[in-house]
């Protein structure tokens, strides 16, 4: 590939200004002169900005660098020839991360009209918007409106909004809210949403903002990789000094190009990607503008193949949580190939096998032989689980509703192909066990439709890794390690390891000196795995290391076919 040095010319009129740390006020002159975005929709009339677009368009934006964004306080006065609704509305962005107002971004807006003629204040991440105050209904239902809008920011993230409208002579507060979500400001402005009978009639006298600049000390961040076979698109959280950036794929350069707010890079491919075919990408000097560097950064790039039905299968499913966790679902990649998740729902079925309450799965390539744990809280799975890191697991707003007594799981396809399903009861879980909450079911193996509980000795539950009833097909009960040697520090115990071809064995296992009194329980009745390792420290119940001498170890094993493995170990707890 033939080396390319990516650099972008970002045109900046010397009479821009900038939102300063005080303070700055735009009438309607100063935002027409000033702000960037769609101008060629707007005109200057008395004074006043006025929405002059085109009848084809219905959306329309303006908007301008600001970075206050700590104890500051916004204003603006809006009039509206009309009575606004849920088709024609404005939205005051007070931040922004990207210029974009028209798409994916991070930040929070004051939206003046919708069908219930309130005004509202929101949080937006990436499309996703979240109502945060609403003022009372009917508070615009005026068949013209001149409206006030005042918004305060504490540093710690109180918000406030109020209004005064036509004749009121004073502010009154619609509402107030705390959200601490995002806490930079690059831009801000305004998006006009409009009919062809309302495209001139918005009007917008002026727009001020005062208080603390941010301090950028956070790196950015990559929000989103997209890729075909001939290029990836990386969008970042915040502008990137291009100048400095350089992009490998395989150890060779990237040709590419940045967007105009320098927050998008789009890299070409010298020739198309083949599909299966894992390659590397390396970013190096990916630097905001305010000097903050993201970690030099190794992304997998590949072209998942096609997903068909039974490559990626439900694996284990706890729908019965402990007080204080969550559900989750583990789903495991059984293909030789890489799956993508995007795209496809996770649902659940109603009565009549319809798709029910469908999630839809954000991109997330998975490696053939690789596990993925979908739920809302990862620390709330983990306090109850041994996790094998936060990697495994892919955070969803909401999961279906996963009654705790009986339910479905479905993986499905955009246009409803079902690729796996579960459809489960409490009954499943193995009737020796006396309780059921916090037991999660898996499967037997990948290729088996049978399903039983999660061992005792896995605490009844293995998000992200091999399920604790996957036999090795071995019948085997040994000592894996016969002496100890507590009295030198040295780590480890007496280890005693354990194999069945079947799921479904409980155990009582023991621990007896030389007089036959036993001073360790090791395990009491606890659902066992297909194999596994348990370990005794040559301590008592009570804690207190036992004397150097010879103990026996009484393995007991039985399952609810009555069948009953017995065995006896001699081991030593050495100098």
């Amino acid at each position: 590939m033939r080396l390319f040095y990516l650099f972008v010319f970002l045109f900046v009129s010397c009479s821009t200004v900038l939102c300063a740390s005080k303070g700055r006020q735009y009438d309607g002159n100063k935002m027409f002169e000033f702000w960037s975005g769609e101008k060629e929709n707007f005109i200057l009339t008395d004074s006043s900005l006025q929405l002059h677009a085109p009848r084809e368009l219905r959306k329309s934006y303006l908007f301008t660098p600001s970075s206050v964004f700590g104890e500051a306080e916004w204003r603006m006065r809006l009039r509206l020839g009309f009575n606004p609704s849920g088709s024609n509305y404005v939205r005051f962005y007070l931040s922004s991360n990207s210029p974009d107002l028209k798409g994916s971004l991070e930040g929070y807006f004051v939206q003046v009209g919708n069908a219930s003629d309130q005004i509202l204040l929101y949080r937006q991440s990436g499309t996703s918007v979240k109502k945060l105050v609403a003022s009372a209904t009917q508070r615009l239902d005026f068949d013209s409106l001149i409206v006030d809008i005042r918004v305060n920011r504490t540093a710690t993230g109180a918000w406030s909004l109020a209004s005064k409208i036509n004749g009121e002579p004073s502010f009154s507060v619609d509402g107030t809210a705390n959200d601490s979500t995002f806490t930079s400001c690059y831009f801000m402005g305004i998006f006009c949403n409009f009919t062809t009978t309302r495209r001139e009639q918005f009007y917008f006298d002026y727009f001020s903002v005062q208080g603390e600049e941010f301090r950028d000390e956070e790196p950015p961040t990559i929000l989103k990789v997209e890729k075909s076979d001939t290029c990836v698109r990386l969008s970042f959280s915040e502008r990137i000094d291009s100048l400095q950036a350089a992009c490998y794929m395989d150890g060779e350069p990237l040709s590419g190009f940045w967007n105009a707010s320098s927050t998008q890079l789009t890299l070409n491919f010298d020739s198309p990607l083949q599909r299966g075919v894992l390659h590397r990408l390396s970013l190096d000097g990916i630097v905001d503008m305010a000097g903050n560097r993201l970690k030099d950064t190794l992304l997998e790039v590949v072209l998942a193949e096609p997903l068909k039905q039974g490559d990626l299968i439900i694996n284990e499913l706890l729908f019965h949580p402990y007080q204080g966790g969550v559900d989750y679902v583990e789903l495991y990649n059984r293909s030789g190939n890489y799956v993508n998740l995007g795209g496809l729902l996770l649902a659940s079925y109603k009565s009549d096998t319809l798709l029910y309450a469908a999630k839809r799965l954000p991109d997330r390539l998975l490696a053939p032989e690789e596990y993925v744990v979908l739920t809302t809280d990862s620390d709330a799975v983990c306090q109850f689980y041994d996790c094998q890191g936060n990697d495994v697991f892919l955070i969803l707003e909401k999961l279906p509703a996963y009654g705790n007594s009986k339910g479905s799981v479905v993986l499905a396809t955009r246009d409803s192909l079902v690729i796996d399903d579960f459809i489960y009861q409490e009954s499943m879980h193995d009737e020796l066990l006396k309780g059921k909450e916090g037991v999660a079911l898996e499967r037997v193996s990948p290729d088996s439709k049978e399903w039983v509980s999660a061992s005792a000795t896995s605490h009844f539950g293995t998000p992200g890794y091999r399920n604790s009833s996957v036999s090795s097909g071995l019948e085997e009960v040994r000592l894996a390690q016969e002496v100890c040697y507590p009295q030198r520090g040295e780590e480890g115990g007496i280890r005693l390891s354990y194999s069945f071809s079947q799921p479904g064995y409980f155990a009582y296992v023991s621990v007896f000196n030389l007089n036959g009194v036993c001073v360790r329980h090791l395990l009491q009745n606890q659902l066992l795995g297909t194999s596994g390792e348990i370990e005794w420290d040559a301590k008592s119940d009570n804690g207190v290391l036992q004397p150097i001498a010879p103990y026996i170890i009484l393995f007991e094993a039985h399952n609810a076919q009555g069948e009953l493995v017995r065995k006896k170990f001699v081991c030593v707890v050495s100098q």
